[in-house]
């Protein structure tokens, strides 16, 4: 069974080094783009997508005025 979870784990990483090289040569706009395709024939497939979290506004510096 060890040999079955190493096997399974060197499919991943060789997923992950080739999704890494098609995604670096990719315009940040395609990149959306792909992300968003995958997420909608994960949807399609039944799949539940968690979307990434929208990060806080931060707020502005109050400035101390002087006199």
């Amino acid at each position: 069974m060890n040999s079955e979870i190493d096997e399974f784990l060197d499919q991943v990483d060789q997923w992950k080094f080739k999704l890494h090289e098609e995604l670096k040569g990719m315009t940040p706009a395609r990149r959306k783009a792909f992300w968003n395709q995958i997420h909608e024939e994960a949807r399609a497939r039944g799949l539940r997508v968690v979307e990434p979290e929208k990060p806080a506004k931060r707020s502005s510096k109050r400035v101390r005025r002087t006199g």
